[in-house]
C-alpha cells in the first residue's frame, strides 16, 4: 500500500477548516516521519526499562514528547490536540479504571474479611502445595476465566495478588500472570474485541472468530509448558510436569478451537477457562509432580495485632484447630509447606514421589487423617508410620468444608454469573450516553480513509464495571453473614484508593497518548509504512496489532486502531482481509503483557509500585517472541495453507 492509493482530499474539507492529517510531513518522506512518530513511543520504553522510571512518569514523558512532535511536525491544532487528550483520559477512567477499581475492591473486602485467607486454604488443601501446580491452576485457567469475563487487566491484578499469597515472589507471580493474560484476550470480555472488529471492518464477526480459533488455540495449548519452561526450568518444570501442563493446555485450546469456529466469539475464553480450571483440579487429584522443596507453597500466616484493620476482621485465621474430623495440614510458623502433602485420603502408599526418601509424608498417619507436617522429615519408614523432626510453633490447616470452599469463591463466581448475564441481557446499553466531543467529532479528515473521523465518547453508566459494582452486593451480604464487621468496605474503599492511584494516572497518560497518536495522524503513517512492504506484509501485520495494544493496553483498542488498516492493506496487495484483521487481534496479544497500563495496574496490587521498569524487562522478550510466532503462523496460513482462512460470507457450519 503507497501513498499514490490514499484517497484524494476534497476540496470541502479545506472549506469545512478541517485538520487534515498529513502522513509524510517530514521532508514528504514516509520513512522519516515513521522514524520521527516513534519517538514518542522510544521514550516510553526508555524510560521504562532503560532508566527504570516509575510507569506514570514515563508515560507522561512520552505524552509530552508527542504533543510537541504533533504540533509542530504534524501541524496539529492545538485545540484539538489538547481536546484529543481529554478524550482519551476521559476513555481511560471510564470504562477502563471503573472496571479495575470494582474488582480491586472486591478482591481487598475479600483479603480484609478473611474470605481470601479461605481461599488460600481451599487452593492448598484441595490441591499439591505446589507452586508449578498453583501456576497453572490460578495464573493460567482462572487467570482466562477472568479475562473471558472481565478482560482490561482483572486477571493481572487479582490473580497475581492471589499467588503472591500462596508464596510466589510478587515479581514472579505479575511476570507469568502478563504472559498467561495473553491467548484469552482476542475473546476477552465474551468477545467484545473481536465484535468490535468486525463492526470497524464491516466482516462477518463469525469468520473472525474463526480465523482466530484458527490461530490461538496453537499457543494455548503450548503456553503452559512454555511459563512451566522458564519458571521451572527444563527438569523441573517441563520433563516433571508436563501431563500437567498437557491437560491445561489442551483441554484450554480444544474448547477454545470448537467455540470459536462452531459458536462464535463471546463464549470461547469463558468454557475453555472454566474446563482448563476444573480439569487441572481433577487431575491434581490423582497425579502430582515429584516434589521439590524449592518449589513448595507456603502460606503468609497474619500476624496477630491491634489496630483498627485486624479488629474489624472476622476471627476465622488459617490457624484453627479442626475437631471434626476434617483433614488438617500442619504448617511450620514461618509459613512454608516444606514438603509435598498428598490430599488423597485413600492414597496409602507414602512417599510415592519421595525422590530423596526424606521429603514426603502422606495423609493418612493418624485415624482422624489430620498430617503432621514440618520442616524437616526424617526417612524412617516403619509400618506405615513416618518419624519427624518437631519443629516450634506449628499451625494447623484444616481442609476446608463445602460451605467454606463455597465462600472462598463466592467473589469469583459472582462477578461471572452476573457479568454474563449483563452482557447478554445488554444492560451496558440501558441510559448509554453519545457524548459527541467538541471541536473535534468530525473536525479532523482521516486522509487514509477519506472520511472523517468521529470523535464520540460512550458513556455508559451501566458499564461491566458498575456490573462488578453491582457483583459486590451479594458478596458483601456474604462477607456480613461472615462475620465481618461493615467497616471493611470503608477500609477496603481506602486501600484500593490507595493502590490505584497511580495507576489512574498512568492509565490517563498513556490513553491520552493513544488517542494524540491517532487523532494527529502519526498513528497511520507508522502504519501506513509497515504497510508498504507487499508481500511480506502476514509477517508485520501482527506487529501493527502488537503496536497498538501496547499504546492502548487494550485488544479491543487495538482493533479499533488498526483493524481498517489491515483489511485495506490486504486487499491493495491481494491477501486475505480475514486473516490479515484477526492476526491484527492476535499479534495485539502478545504486548498487552508490556503495555504501561496493564503494568502499572499489576503493580499497585503486590507491592512493587515505581518497579515496572523491572517487569518490562522480563516479559519484553516473550512479547516479542510470541508475536514473532504469530507473524510466521500467519506467513505459513495466508502462503503455504490458504484453505485454512474462512471465507468473508462464513457461517457457522
Amino acid at each position: 500500500m503507497s501513498t499514490s492509493n490514499i484517497p484524494p482530499i476534497p476540496a470541502s474539507a479545506y472549506e469545512e477548516g478541517l485538520f487534515i492529517q498529513e502522513l509524510t510531513p517530514i521532508g514528504g518522506s514516509l520513512v522519516g516521519s515513521f522514524f520521527v512518530g516513534l519517538i514518542p513511543l522510544l521514550t516510553v520504553l526508555v524510560m521504562l526499562g532503560g532508566i527504570k522510571a516509575p510507569a506514570h512518569y514515563a508515560s507522561a514523558a512520552g505524552l509530552i514528547v508527542c504533543i510537541f512532535i504533533a504540533i509542530f511536525a504534524w501541524h496539529m491544532p492545538a485545540q484539538q490536540c489538547f481536546e484529543s487528550i481529554a478524550n482519551g483520559i476521559v476513555f481511560a477512567n471510564w470504562p477502563i479504571m471503573w472496571i479495575v477499581v470494582n474488582a480491586m475492591f472486591i478482591y481487598n473486602t475479600a483479603v480484609l474479611s478473611g474470605i481470601f485467607d479461605l481461599f488460600r486454604r481451599w487452593m492448598i488443601t484441595n490441591t499439591p502445595p505446589d507452586q508449578r501446580v498453583i501456576l497453572l491452576i490460578v495464573g493460567f485457567a482462572f487467570g482466562a476465566l477472568l479475562e473471558g469475563v472481565a478482560g482490561f487487566g482483572t486477571p493481572g491484578a487479582i490473580c497475581s495478588a492471589m499467588m503472591v499469597s500462596l508464596g510466589f515472589d510478587p515479581a514472579d507471580a505479575l511476570v507469568y500472570t502478563l504472559v498467561f493474560d495473553t491467548v484469552p484476550v482476542a475473546f476477552g470480555a465474551l468477545g467484545i474485541p473481536v465484535t468490535t472488529l468486525a463492526t470497524l471492518t464491516g466482516l462477518s464477526p463469525l469468520a473472525l472468530s474463526a480465523m482466530m480459533g484458527r490461530q490461538l488455540p496453537l499457543m494455548s495449548l503450548f503456553l503452559p509448558s512454555y511459563a512451566l519452561l522458564f519458571f521451572a526450568g527444563p527438569r523441573a518444570g517441563l520433563l516433571e510436569c508436563w501431563p500437567l501442563a498437557l491437560i491445561g493446555g489442551l483441554s484450554f485450546a480444544v474448547i477454545q478451537g470448537i467455540f470459536a469456529n462452531l459458536v462464535g466469539p463471546e463464549l470461547p475464553d469463558l468454557i475453555a477457562g472454566l474446563v482448563s480450571l476444573f480439569s487441572l483440579i481433577i487431575f491434581v487429584q490423582y497425579w502430582k509432580p515429584p516434589y521439590r522443596p524449592e518449589f513448595a507453597a507456603k502460606v503468609a500466616l497474619a500476624e496477630p495485632n491491634t489496630d483498627e484493620e485486624s479488629n474489624s476482621t472476622p476471627n476465622r485465621s488459617d490457624n484453627s484447630i479442626d475437631t471434626t474430623g476434617n483433614e488438617k495440614i500442619e504448617v511450620s510458623s514461618t509459613g512454608h509447606l516444606p514438603q509435598q502433602i498428598d490430599n488423597n485420603n485413600n492414597d496409602s502408599n507414602s512417599g510415592n514421589n519421595d525422590n530423596s526418601g526424606n521429603n514426603s509424608v502422606s495423609n493418612n498417619s493418624n485415624n482422624n487423617g489430620s498430617i503432621s507436617s514440618r520442616s524437616s522429615v526424617q526417612s524412617n519408614i516403619k509400618n506405615g508410620e513416618t518419624t519427624i523432626r518437631e519443629v516450634p510453633s506449628p499451625v494447623l490447616l484444616k481442609k476446608t468444608t463445602w460451605l467454606e470452599g463455597a465462600i472462598a469463591w463466592s467473589p469469583w463466581l459472582i462477578i461471572v454469573v452476573v457479568v454474563i448475564i449483563w452482557t447478554f441481557t445488554k444492560a451496558s446499553a440501558v441510559g448509554q450516553v453519545s457524548v459527541y466531543w467538541p471541536n473535534l467529532h468530525q473536525r479532523v479528515w482521516l486522509t487514509l480513509y477519506g472520511k472523517k473521523y468521529d470523535a464520540i465518547w460512550s458513556f455508559q453508566p451501566l458499564a461491566t464495571g458498575t456490573a462488578i459494582l453491582v457483583s459486590s452486593v451479594p458478596f458483601n451480604i456474604i462477607v456480613l453473614l461472615y462475620g465481618g464487621h461493615p467497616r471493611i468496605f470503608l477500609q477496603a474503599i481506602i486501600r484500593t484508593v490507595k493502590q490505584l492511584i497511580f495507576p489512574v494516572f498512568t492509565v490517563s497518560f498513556i490513553m491520552a497518548l493513544a488517542y494524540l497518536y491517532n487523532y494527529s495522524g502519526i498513528v497511520y503513517t507508522i502504519g501506513l509504512t509497515l504497510s508498504s512492504v507487499g508481500r511480506a506484509f502476514p509477517f508485520l501485520s501482527a506487529w501493527l496489532g502488537w503496536l497498538a495494544c501496547f499504546l492502548s493496553g487494550s485488544d479491543t483498542s487495538a482493533n479499533s486502531l488498526f483493524g481498517n488498516l489491515q483489511v485495506v492493506a490486504a486487499r491493495e496487495i491481494g491477501l486475505s482481509a480475514v486473516l490479515m484483521a484477526s492476526t491484527n487481534s492476535s499479534g495485539a496479544i502478545c504486548s498487552k503483557m508490556i503495555s504501561p497500563q496493564n503494568l502499572t495496574t499489576g503493580v499497585s496490587t503486590i507491592g512493587l509500585h515505581g518497579k515496572e521498569g523491572v517487569i518490562l524487562r522480563r516479559t519484553i522478550l516473550h512479547s516479542i517472541g510470541m508475536v514473532c510466532f504469530v507473524g510466521v503462523m500467519c506467513c505459513v496460513q495466508q502462503y503455504g495453507i490458504p484453505g485454512i482462512i474462512p471465507p468473508e460470507d462464513y457461517s457457522r457450519p
